[in-house]
């Protein structure tokens, strides 16, 4: 029996195709627009007459990175962009064609985008594009329909971006892969316009259009082994066997082979619609990189100048830097607030250009990044002395400078004082820059000064500015009142002190757990004790700016069957927000319970504490408190470890430095005379240098460490001695 020519030929075909071209999961979702054939016939007329580019080429991108809606969890790390971005430059780069950062990361937060993106949606990422960038979108997970996919690009004429996969955006290929398709290149085993024959006899017209990328029958990681050789056996129509290039960019052929870049065409048909298709991205200009500050706590004080801070162009005049009083008399601070320096606006007239009336200077800070953390908030100093005094204020932008929004802003004259305000910043993430805007007002007594910009997770208010708890270990066992503890006026009922039993039966303490009293909520009385009646005690403001390893600890009592709930709540911008930080619901029993809190992560900020009691369903909800301590250890004195009996005389200086050596002096060699470690960490923990010293000091050089809190670990051998630095 003879089958028909033409039945074999097909059932080979239909073997290729399932055999070959989906042994694995289609990894690219780009497609192609409708009659795209012709529109590559064209195109290889203008590739015919495409000369490589004289001069080198820059393009910008702009990316966007995925986050859940409360702006946590990004789908891919700074870290992880820039891999992208040096894959890109080492792929382009035979073409003269380099790639740099439009500006800083945009951040879409959609919970269900970051969780996976499906293509169906593409066309809401519209909304978000740059117009004159080449903009990239990061996802954890891209999916078109119901199958997985590393990503996809929009063809010459359908769209300015590309989608990618958070994991294959770092496999060292797809974002290059993805890029191809953006300049029109298809994939080297596409059969839209028909399958490209070994012998390339239709090259010209077949396949991806170009007859220096020999015929592919669709590879896959199953057809290409390890040394990137393939091992099919496909043959195409005439029977004649593939030899695929499985190192090119655009083909399926093991991701860790696609080494080989692109050929002469394809790198043709790249800068043919780079100069057509693509050709507003000729249009842009590699901005000046901004400085990004993601180090906090961050603090720039002035003292060696303007640092990453700039005057902007454009204003009518400039801020400048001073120390001691400004030469006008009765206006303008007589000295810094923090160091010996400050910035401040000159408003005399007698100058060029002259300073009043209403003359505007703004200052431009470094790009911002808030990303690690969603309870940041700017802190500053001003001083606004002046008959004649104008106005400043504070603006932020989220899209590098576009545009800004007043966020803080205070007009006339507010006294011979350093006076210091406190900004939230818990709705911003991502990076941002702020602009310090100062207006002079009718005449020259209206000179503006700022010093001391602080960024970090809470208030970062100098010890000066806190005249409530500043040593340690503080107690307060309400003896014989509250203290400097306050009533809030905005609750409910209040604390009450008492030194026996509550007035109520079975409920309460019968005696305090400390000293002569206690305080308590009275639960009595329906509607006006209880039910969820709230009583908030609030402290001084405690400051723990030079303290590492706080603690607060506390005795409550929590006896009654209708007991409600007892919280421990902290602010660290000066009562404006509170978080809680621990809470207590229902009957404890009838007894004292200790809570011991850890304060080491607001180490480094100035906070306030509140103690709030809600009652229960009933009036057997009275609960009591006592006996609260807060301990810290000091950053400036030596630190033992649990062996540790004696202390090695250690200091480091100068600090807080500016820039330069650091001394770090230390008396003793370690222990079987090998050196001394001393390691360097930032605020969190981790590790900067380490430095081994068989003397009795070394030094280290500051110039490369961001402005910040540092520890200075020194390690002899048998014990660790831990100093904090701080570099401004």
């Amino acid at each position: 029996m003879k089958l028909n020519k033409k039945l074999i030929v097909l059932c080979a075909v239909l073997y290729i195709t399932v055999h070959e071209g989906f042994a694995q999961t289609a990894e690219c979702g780009a497609e192609p627009p409708k009659d795209y054939g012709a529109f590559m016939l064209k195109r290889l007329v203008t590739i015919a007459k495409t000369k490589s580019l004289s001069s080198p080429v820059s393009l910008p991108v702009q990316h966007h990175v995925s986050r859940n809606s409360s702006g946590n969890n990004p789908a891919v790390s700074s870290a992880e962009i820039q891999n992208v971005m040096d894959e890109l430059n080492t792929t382009y780069a035979p073409m003269n064609i380099s790639f740099y950062a439009n500006g800083p990361v945009r951040f879409i937060d959609n919970s269900t985008w970051n969780s996976s993106f499906n293509k169906s949606n593409d066309s809401e990422l519209r909304q978000y594009e740059i117009a004159e960038a080449i903009n990239i979108f990061y996802f954890s997970q891209v999916r078109s329909g119901s199958s997985s996919i590393c990503g996809y690009a929009k063809f010459p004429g359908t769209g300015n971006r590309a989608v990618l996969k958070a994991s294959c955006s770092q496999n060292g290929s797809t974002s290059a892969h993805e890029l191809g398709h953006y300049f029109s290149i298809l994939h080297t085993h596409s059969t839209s316009n028909g399958r490209e024959l070994v012998r390339r006899t239709n090259c010209n017209g077949a396949g991806d259009f170009f007859c220096d990328t020999p015929a592919d029958p669709r590879l896959s990681s199953s057809s290409v082994n390890s040394s990137c050789n393939y091992t099919g056996s496909a043959t195409d129509t005439n029977g004649d066997s593939y030899q695929p290039d499985t190192r090119n960019v655009m083909s399926y052929t093991r991701k860790s082979c696609r080494t080989g870049g692109f050929t002469s065409q394809q790198q043709n048909a790249i800068i043919a619609s780079l100069q057509s298709d693509r050709a507003y991205l000729l249009n842009t200009t590699d901005p000046t990189p901004c400085t990004i500050v993601d180090n906090f706590p961050y603090r720039q004080s002035f003292e060696s100048g303007f640092g990453s801070w700039s005057n902007a162009s454009g204003d009518d005049i400039n801020w400048s830097n001073n120390s001691g009083g400004t030469p006008s008399s009765g206006t303008g601070p007589s000295n810094a607030k923090d160091g010996s320096s400050y910035l401040y606006t000159e408003a005399s007239t007698n100058v060029d250009p002259p300073g009043s009336p209403n003359k505007t200077a703004i200052l431009n800070s470094p790009c911002i990044d808030l990303s690690s953390s969603s309870n940041k908030s700017l802190s500053f100093g001003y001083h606004m002395l002046g008959a004649n005094m104008g106005t400043l204020e504070v603006l932020i932008s989220t899209n590098d400078g576009d545009s800004f929004t007043s966020i803080w802003s205070k007009n006339g004259d507010q006294g011979d004082t350093w006076n210091e305000a406190i900004v939230d910043l818990s709705s911003y993430s991502g990076i941002v820059k702020f602009q310090f805007k100062g207006i002079t007002g009718s005449s020259w007594r209206s000179d503006i000064a700022i010093d001391d910009i602080r960024i970090s997770s809470g208030t970062t208010s100098l010890p000066s500015t806190c005249d409530g708890i500043t040593s340690y270990p503080y107690r307060e066992s309400f003896e014989p009142g509250f203290g400097s503890w306050i009533q809030e006026t905005s609750d409910d009922i209040d604390w009450t002190l008492d030194s026996n039993t509550t007035p109520s039966s079975n409920t309460g303490p019968s005696a305090p757990s400390n000293g002569d009293n206690y305080a308590f909520t009275e639960a009595s009385g329906n509607g006006t004790g209880f039910p969820n009646k709230i009583a908030l005690l609030t402290s001084p403001c405690i400051d723990l700016t030079n303290d590492i390893n706080s603690q607060l600890t506390f005795d409550y009592h929590m006896y009654g069957s209708n007991m409600g709930s007892l919280e421990i709540r902290i602010s660290t911008n000066d009562g404006n927000s509170w978080s809680t930080i621990w809470s207590q619901n229902g009957d404890q029993g009838d007894n004292w319970n200790t809570q011991n809190i850890d304060l080491s992560a607001y180490n480094g900020t100035v906070v306030k504490l509140q103690i709030k009691g809600t009652t229960g369903s009933g009036f057997r909800s009275d609960m009591a408190i006592d006996n609260l301590n807060i301990r810290s250890d000091s950053a400036d004195s030596d630190i033992y470890d649990a062996e540790s009996t004696t202390a090695t005389t250690v200091a480091i200086f100068p600090n807080p430095i500016a820039s330069g050596l650091l001394t770090i002096q230390h008396s003793k060699i370690a222990k079987n005379n090998t050196p001394v470690q001393v390691t360097i960490t930032d605020f969190s923990g981790k590790r900067i240098d380490i430095i081994s010293s068989t003397r009795g000091f070394t030094t280290y050089d500051t110039s490369t460490l961001s402005n910040g809190v540092y520890f200075v670990i020194i390690d002899n051998g048998d014990r660790k001695i831990t100093k904090k630095l701080i570099k401004q």
